[in-house]
């Protein structure tokens, strides 16, 4: 009786040490709120950095004229003030091709050209591309933007630095083709690290 008595007594009792009960929940309370940021960080990093990536892909697609080793260098600062960082982001640029043998009726994918700044160089075949791009009509072109960039937690909840890398497919809107000037004539090799018009793959 006595036992049950004291033990009713301490399941019902109010009292309770708050000093005790802060040193226990605060830093938990603490870093559950960190974490949440840091989480959140990371999350907003990604939404941007696709948001980025798509934007330079929609404006490639609306080019007309061909580019260059310039254009590429403010499309990259582009990508670094829509991403709201400086330095640590790299771009690459790729247009494929879709060819067709008017006699077997077998279809041959091409990489016209594949350029690279901030760090990234250009692709010299298909064969990382390939499995990523989608089914393409006879005569068709895409273009292709990756993008990469760096990102690290302002505070240690358990994450470690990542590099987000984000990939996005356009096609020429107002243009045929998406054409590289390397700088002595249209269509030949840039200083990124890119390849000319006739690499082709079987599809």
């Amino acid at each position: 009786m006595i036992n049950q008595f004291i033990s009713n007594k301490f399941t019902r009792s109010e009292h309770g040490g708050m000093t005790v009960e802060a040193v226990l929940v605060i830093p938990i309370l603490v870093w559950a709120i960190t974490a949440t940021f840091v989480f959140w960080d990371a999350f907003k990093t990604i939404n941007i950095s696709q948001k980025a990536t798509y934007t330079v892909a929609d404006m490639l697609s609306r080019e007309t004229a061909a580019i260059d080793a310039d254009y590429m260098t403010a499309t990259h600062e582009l990508f670094d003030y829509l991403a709201g960082t400086e330095g640590d982001n790299s771009l690459r640029v790729s247009v494929v091709s879709m060819a067709q043998d008017p006699d077997t009726l077998v279809k041959s994918m091409s990489l016209e050209w594949s350029e690279g700044v901030g760090g990234m160089t250009g692709h010299s075949d298909l064969s990382v591309l390939k499995d990523r791009v989608p089914d393409m009509a006879a005569g068709d072109q895409l273009i292709i933007v990756e993008s990469v960039q760096e990102w690290a937690p302002s505070f240690a909840v358990g994450l470690a630095n990542y590099r987000f890398r984000e990939f996005a497919i356009s096609r020429p809107r107002f243009a045929p083709q998406l054409v590289w000037d390397s700088g002595d004539g249209v269509g030949g090799d840039g200083d990124g690290g890119g390849i000319g018009a006739g690499d082709q793959t079987g599809t």
